[in-house]
């Protein structure tokens, strides 16, 4: 097993508008500056979301739709959570 941490990069944000316009809508929304972002790349299996379970190989592909996430750590129990994109409520 790995024992190395997921892959980083560091990048300047004001470069990518992406994500200057969430870290803009993170600062309206919570009143603080992210300290750190995340991306998730997406991905759909052609064969099938769940068939790996059942012991078959999927064939996964990625696609040019991905996921940014504005983080800032709490010391609470309790997270919040908000959707930038109008899209959907």
């Amino acid at each position: 097993m790995a024992t190395e941490g997921p892959a980083r990069r560091r990048i300047q944000v004001a470069e990518h508008p992406r994500l200057l316009k969430l870290k803009e809508i993170f600062n309206s929304k919570f009143g603080s500056i992210p300290k750190f972002y995340v991306r998730a790349p997406g991905r759909v299996n052609i064969i099938g979301e769940h068939i790996d379970y059942c012991g078959y190989s999927v064939l996964p592909m990625a696609v040019e739709q991905d996921m940014l996430i504005a983080v800032e750590p709490v010391k609470t129990h309790t997270l919040q959570l908000a959707n930038t994109n109008p899209l959907y409520p």
